[in-house]
């Protein structure tokens, strides 16, 4: 009879399947965190750059109001972009694992500051954008009255100064001790929870209930909510001005309206991607912050499983504040043509544009009114309670 007959499994090879599962995750995760990360690091904040540089461009001749909101989401989003790789990424191209001790923790406190606020900041501008833009197709009225371009640089400038007061408490949420050991010499500085962070009333008021009302739950089902009435509005307007649009007829009064209208629709469209992919960014840290609250922080971070959905949600927030810059060059004609000019203005623009013969119409527009928006109106970084830097996660 085979040693294996009464169904017991080896458990050698039990081990051996479990270091290798391991193995695969620890090395998807230094994947996420070091070079996937970097390189999408790298290039949105060069990207976002470029479309902030745009943006103000345009301001010379005319802004319409939703590009405030897109300035302000691009810089918080670049902002972010920092953070993450400062927190997460550059410890991992390092030394191959977040670092808890040594000089480099002393930009801990800051950066886990920071990298929160960015988050939140990310979160309420999309949300106002996506209130904007529900006003906007659903309630014009309403609309036409309150977003004029005044209202909206003074309503930035209120929703980033309260994302930045939101977040201080972070701050005092953790320190560098220095003078931990007995050996003096030998001591090196590392970051460790303060008091303040332990404190279980104070993280069921501000981790628990305040994060999920302002920042995770509560705004992503609001996002999700709101985003699927703005795309049922946009698909009744394509309809109707189907309707009033028939194909074949004749370049008058009625068809030059109906241009107009087309080309708010695929504005419309593109400020609904913007939306829609910071919404499907965020689904995942929110389930996670959900499924930690239920099963409890220290069983939640000692799974290896659960450690690797933090980094792949930590990724997809790094991809979708990297990614703006292709649904404006996609979706907006006049941001797509500002791109040109300013690239043409450069010596390796005009070479490129003669060895390519890089589009077709000679005439590149200057910025003016855009019809890349509307119709102008004149680490998770989760403070958790398990081991501080086993992980760090973006937003919460």
């Amino acid at each position: 009879m085979s040693s294996g007959s009464d169904g017991s499994s080896d458990p050698s090879a039990v081990d051996s399947e479990q270091t290798l599962f391991l193995t695969l995750i620890h090395m998807l995760s230094h994947l996420l965190n070091g070079y996937f990360t970097a390189f999408f690091v790298v290039t949105g904040i060069a990207l976002n750059a470029f479309s902030v540089y745009i943006f103000l461009r345009c301001e010379r001749t005319g802004t319409p109001a939703i590009q405030y909101y897109l300035v302000t989401l691009t810089l918080w989003q670049t902002a972010l972009l920092a953070n993450a790789f400062l927190l997460y990424s550059l410890p991992n191209l390092i030394w191959g694992h977040l670092v808890s001790q040594g000089t480099y923790v002393y930009i801990y406190q800051y950066v886990y500051t920071f990298a929160n606020t960015t988050h939140t900041g990310s979160v309420w501008i999309v949300l106002t954008l996506t209130v904007d833009r529900y006003l906007a197709l659903c309630q014009p009225l309403k609309h036409r009255a309150i977003g004029k371009k005044s209202r909206v640089r003074r309503l930035m400038i209120v929703v980033s100064l309260f994302a930045v007061i939101f977040s201080a408490p972070r701050f005092f949420e953790v320190h560098v001790l220095t003078n931990w050991c007995k050996e003096a010499p030998n001591c090196v500085p590392i970051i460790i929870r303060t008091e303040l962070f332990e404190n279980s009333l104070y993280w069921t008021i501000y981790h628990v209930i305040l994060a999920m009302l302002f920042v995770t739950l509560c705004p992503c089902l609001l996002l999700f909510e709101l985003t699927l009435r703005i795309s049922l509005a946009l698909r009744k307007a394509i309809a109707k001005r189907r309707s009033l649009c028939p194909p074949n007829v004749e370049i008058d009064q009625r068809n030059r309206k109906c241009q107009t209208t087309r080309k708010e629709h695929k504005s419309n469209i593109m400020l609904v991607l913007v939306i829609a992919k910071f919404l499907i960014s965020d689904i995942l840290p929110t389930v996670i912050d959900v499924i930690e609250h239920i099963v409890g922080q220290d069983v939640f971070m000692r799974s290896s499983l659960a450690s690797l959905f933090v980094d792949l949600s930590n990724f997809l927030i790094v991809l979708n504040c990297s990614s703006n810059f292709w649904v404006f060059i996609f979706w907006g004609k006049r941001f797509r043509k500002s791109c040109r000019h300013v690239i043409l203005n450069t010596s390796i623009g005009q070479s490129m544009y003669r060895l390519t013969h890089w589009g077709s119409d000679p005439d590149i527009s200057y910025c003016g009114p855009s019809s890349f928006t509307t119709a102008q109106n004149t680490t998770k970084i989760y403070g958790t309670k398990a081991n501080y830097q086993k992980q760090i996660r973006i937003g919460r």
